[in-house]
C-alpha cells in the first residue's frame, strides 16, 4: 500500500525520506552540476522537438514532401523517446548513471551531426531517431538523479528545476526555430547545438556520482517488442485516423478504407499493450512494475501530467503554424509569439516547486492551473475575433505562467505517494506517457488544421485558405481547452483520493 501523504501538507512522506539519500539538507554543488548536465541534454532534445515544427514549411519545399510526411520528424522522434524511456528502470539498475549518460551524449551528438549533414528526408528521419533515443535515455536519467540524491526538503524545488526543462524547452522551440531558420538556415540550427552537448558531456562525466551498486537484472526482449508494437501501431492509427477525417471532409473515395485501417491499427495497439501489461504483471523483474498503478492518487496525477504535456506540445505546434498559415506571419514572428511566455515560465517553474515545499501540492497546483485556463480562454476569444497574432501572445503568457508552476508539481505530487522502491518505475511511467502524449498532441493539432485545409489551396486562393485555417485554429483551441479541463479534474480527483488513502 502506498505511503500516505496529505494533499494539503508539504511532501514529507516516508517515500521521500527513503529517496533522499543525503542526510544533509544542503544541496551539493556536484549534484547541481549533474542535474544541469543531464538537464541540458534533455533540454536540447526536447527543444529540437518543437523547433522542427517551425521548419516544416522550409523542409516541405526543400524535400518536396507534404504535411502528412514531414510531421513524422516530430511524431517519429516522440515515438522513439516513448519507446526508449521505459528502459530507464532497467538501465538504472543494470548500468552506472555515468555509463547511461555517455551513451545518451553520443546518440544525441550523432543525431544532430547527421541532421546538419542531411541531403534528403530519410537521412533527416534517421537523425531524428538517433536524437529520440538519446533523449529517451537522458530525460529519465535526470529525474532519477534528482529523486535519488536530493535532500527531501529541496525535492520540490529541484523537481521544479527538472520539470522546467520539460515545460520550457517545447515552448522555446518555435522561437529558436523561427528566428534561427531565417538567420542561419535549418542545417545550422542543428549543428549549433552540438557544442552545448559537448559541454554538458564534460560536466556530466566530472560530476555524476553513483549512489548505489549496479545489479545484474534480466532484460525482457518480449516485453520490449510488445511495447514497441503497441506504441507504433497507436501512432500510425492516429495518423491514419487523421487522414480518414481529412479524406471524408474532401469527399475522397478512400476515406472508409483509411478509417478501417485506423481502427485495425488501434485494435493491434490495445492488444499489444494489454499483453505487455499482463506479461509485466507475471514477471518477477519486468521492464516497468505495473504495480505502481495500484495507487489511485498516482494514476490520477499521471493522467493529469501527461494531459498537460499533450496540451502544451499541441500549443507548440498550433500557434506557429496557425500564425503563419492563418494570419500570414513570418517564421520569425511565429517563433517570437512563444518567447515571452516561455521565458516567464522558465523563471517561475522553480518558484512553483518552492511553493510546494512550503504549502504542499494542492493549492499551488489547482490555483496555477486555473490561471492557465484563463489564458486558454483568452487565446480562444482572440482567435475567434481574428485579432492580431501578437494579442494571442498575451493569452499564451497567462497560460505558461500557470502551466509552468502546475506541471512539475503534478509529477512531484504523484511520485510522493508511491514507495521508494518503485520510484524508478514511477519515473519511467511519467516520462514514457509524457512523450506519447506529446506525439498525440502534435497529431491531433495536425488533424484539426488538416481538416481545415481540405478543399482549399494556399496558391489558388490565399485569403480563403487563411480563413479556413483560422476556423481550424478555433476548433483546435476548443479541443485543447476541453483536454486541459480534463487534466484539472484529474488533479482534483487525485487530491480527493489522497485524503481518503
Amino acid at each position: 500500500m502506498p505511503n500516505r501523504v496529505r494533499s494539503d501538507s508539504p511532501i514529507s512522506s516516508n517515500a521521500q525520506t527513503e529517496v533522499a539519500q543525503p542526510t544533509s539538507e544542503r544541496v551539493d554543488p556536484k549534484l547541481l552540476l549533474a542535474i544541469v548536465a543531464t538537464g541540458l541534454m534533455a533540454f536540447i532534445g526536447i527543444l529540437t522537438e518543437t523547433m522542427t515544427n517551425v521548419l516544416f514549411p522550409t523542409l516541405m519545399a526543400e524535400f518536396h514532401i507534404g504535411t502528412a510526411v514531414v510531421q513524422w520528424l516530430t511524431t517519429g522522434y516522440l515515438l522513439v523517446v516513448s519507446i526508449v524511456t521505459p528502459l530507464s528502470s532497467y538501465l538504472n539498475h543494470r548500468f552506472t548513471l555515468k555509463t547511461s549518460f555517455i551513451v545518451a551524449v553520443v546518440l544525441c551528438i550523432a543525431g544532430l551531426l547527421l541532421a546538419a549533414l542531411a541531403v534528403n528526408f530519410p537521412m533527416l528521419m534517421i537523425a531524428r531517431i538517433l536524437q529520440g533515443a538519446g533523449t529517451g535515455v537522458a530525460l529519465p536519467l535526470m529525474f532519477n538523479i534528482i529523486l535519488e540524491q536530493s535532500p527531501r526538503s529541496r525535492l520540490g524545488l529541484l523537481m521544479g528545476v527538472g520539470n522546467m526543462v520539460c515545460a520550457i524547452a517545447p515552448a522555446l522551440g518555435p522561437t529558436v526555430g523561427g528566428v534561427g531558420v531565417a538567420a542561419i538556415g535549418w542545417r545550422w540550427m542543428f549543428a549549433i547545438l552540438i557544442p552545448f552537448l559537448v559541454i554538458a558531456g564534460i560536466v556530466g562525466i566530472m560530476t555524476i556520482r553513483q549512489p548505489r551498486p549496479t545489479e545484474h537484472v534480466h532484460f525482457h526482449w518480449a516485453q520490449l517488442i510488445l511495447l514497441i508494437a503497441g506504441f507504433v501501431a497507436f501512432a500510425f492509427a492516429l495518423d491514419r485516423f487523421g487522414g480518414a477525417i481529412t479524406a471524408l471532409t474532401a469527399n475522397e473515395h478512400n476515406a472508409i478504407g483509411m478509417l478501417l485501417l485506423a481502427i485495425g491499427l488501434l485494435v493491434v495497439s490495445v492488444a499489444a499493450l494489454v499483453w505487455f501489461a499482463v506479461a509485466s504483471k507475471r514477471s518477477s523483474d519486468p521492464l516497468i512494475h505495473m504495480g505502481v498503478l495500484r495507487s489511485v492518487p498516482f494514476r490520477w496525477h499521471l493522467l493529469a501530467y501527461v494531459t498537460l504535456e499533450g496540451v502544451t506540445i499541441g500549443f507548440g505546434y498550433l500557434i506557429p503554424n496557425l500564425s503563419q498559415l492563418g494570419f500570414d506571419a513570418t517564421s520569425t514572428v511565429a517563433g517570437l509569439l512563444i518567447l515571452p511566455g516561455a521565458l516567464l515560465g522558465a523563471v517561475l517553474a522553480p518558484v512553483g516547486g518552492a511553493l510546494l515545499d512550503r504549502f504542499g501540492p494542492m493549492r499551488p497546483i489547482l490555483s496555477t492551473m486555473a490561471l492557465a485556463i484563463v489564458g486558454i480562454l483568452l487565446m480562444l476569444l482572440l482567435v475567434r475575433l481574428s485579432a492580431s497574432v501578437w494579442m494571442i501572445c498575451v493569452g499564451y503568457i497567462a497560460y505558461m505562467v500557470g502551466f509552468s508552476m502546475a506541471y512539475p508539481n503534478t509529477m512531484t505530487a504523484g511520485m510522493s505517494v508511491i514507495p521508494a522502491s518503485m520510484q524508478p518505475d514511477g519515473n519511467a511511467m511519467f516520462s514514457t506517457f509524457q512523450q506519447l502524449a506529446g506525439a498525440v498532441g502534435t497529431t491531433v493539432m495536425s488533424i484539426c488544421l488538416g481538416v481545415a485545409q481540405a478543399g482549399h489551396s494556399i496558391t489558388a486562393d490565399k485569403a480563403a485558405f487563411a480563413a479556413a485555417m483560422q476556423r481550424g485554429g478555433h476548433v483546435a483551441f476548443i479541443v485543447l481547452l476541453v483536454v486541459f479541463l480534463g487534466a484539472f479534474l484529474a488533479n482534483i480527483r487525485a487530491f480527493a483520493a489522497r485524503r481518503t488513502a
